[in-house]
């Protein structure tokens, strides 16, 4: 990777967050025959997950690149995604801050960025805002927050618990909230428990408690994204309590269940790599490896083990499986390359429109883009 190269993929990136909420009449017409169909309509919540995609991304760019990437942004481009994400969110906040879903949660990892590294008080109100709709919304009879009760039932989908697992452990870590913690820590051990396929160790895309079913099909790429990222987020978190010596990470679910959470997470691991295509990528479902290769799957999944491998939330014994991980993660960045055309990823699934509707279209996507540079911002 050279400068000209991820400088192009951050400039692309600003015009994705820039141009993400834009509708236009041919937007409004493609939204009528969908729903003539009934198919998913474009959701227009400003905070919504691919929003919050892209938002990680400039976000890891602007503030986290890793000492190898950093030399590659200059000081103006810095600048520039700093300028991009704090017009972006400024616009939400001012408008109320209204928090519609349980994924405008992954967008509060930029608020909780920007408050870090500005101390301005209303990127953190903007985090209390979505923190406490978490902590408010609907959920199951095990804390399992339910991914869209307006639909009238108790779907837990993997998207849900990875993103609010993200968002809950940073929260909490940075503000000292145990509560949120816990609550994060809660999101991925229920999915594991009752989210997960015995045979493959791979998830499903969601499950209902009540009625006994895990819904979906098996090791759908961004699935597995998700959840590797609540899970090193989660780690990485406990990992930063742990070495400041604050009280969160000994409260006594997370003593107890700390190795817990990083066993799953090596397991998963472990599972991925094994399905890690010949050319650096995984494909849209982790087992089709001679299918079509996703971007997004490629970049979330590996952009998760490469955190992971930067916060040093590991066993010894877990040596081995970060010199598995460090190559895995560099075949996927060179994957991820190859299929970057002047600074635009492509080759990125389209998005889901429900359980197990996933129609085969690839191309350019906010997803893809977001990941990737999120990624390519921490590879060492």
């Amino acid at each position: 990777m050279n400068k000209e190269t991820l400088e192009q993929i951050i400039r692309v990136t600003e015009n994705d967050l820039s141009s993400i909420n834009n509708y236009t009449a041919k937007d409004a017409l493609k939204d009528a025959a969908k729903k003539a169909l009934k198919r998913a309509t474009t959701n227009r919540d400003p905070m919504f997950w691919p929003a919050g995609l892209l938002l990680l991304g400039l976000t890891e760019a602007a503030f986290s690149p890793s000492k190898e990437v950093s030399s590659l942004i200059s000081t103006e481009i810095r600048d520039e995604a700093v300028d991009h994400v704090t017009s972006y969110l400024d616009r939400w906040l001012k408008a109320g801050e209204n928090v519609s879903y349980v994924d405008d949660s992954l967008a509060g990892l930029s608020l909780i960025t920007l408050y870090e590294n500005t101390g301005e008080k209303r990127f953190h109100h903007g985090a209390i805002k979505i923190a406490n709709f978490l902590a408010q919304c609907p959920k199951n009879k095990e804390e399992s927050i339910i991914y869209n009760p307006s639909k009238g039932n108790d779907l837990i989908y993997a998207d849900g618990a990875g993103q609010t697992a993200m968002y809950l452990s940073r929260y909490a870590s940075y503000f000292g909230k145990k509560n949120a913690m816990a609550l994060a820590a809660k999101q991925l051990l229920n999915f594991h428990e009752n989210g997960f396929d015995e045979r493959s160790a791979l998830p499903y895309h969601a499950f209902s408690l009540e009625k006994g079913k895990k819904l979906g099909i098996i090791g759908w790429g961004r699935a597995v994204g998700w959840l590797m990222m609540g899970y090193s987020e989660l780690l990485a978190s406990l990992e930063r309590e742990s070495f400041h010596g604050n009280n969160i990470a000994n409260e006594s679910l997370l003593k107890n269940t700390a190795d817990k959470l990083m066993s799953q997470y090596y397991n998963l691991v472990r599972v991925t790599l094994s399905y890690q295509r010949p050319d650096g990528g995984y494909s849209w479902l982790l087992p089709a490896i001679d299918g079509e290769a996703d971007t997004s799957a490629t970049a979330m999944i590996s952009y998760s083990m490469s955190s992971w491998l930067r916060s040093g939330a590991f066993h010894a014994h877990a040596k081995d499986l970060t010199e598995d991980v460090k190559k895995a993660v560099a075949g996927a960045g060179e994957f991820l390359l190859a299929n970057t055309k002047n600074g635009s990823v492509l080759q990125s699934l389209s998005s889901c429109e429900d359980i197990a509707v996933h129609r085969q279209v690839y191309g350019h996507y906010p997803w893809g883009q977001g990941s990737t540079l999120a990624l390519l911002s921490i590879l060492d």
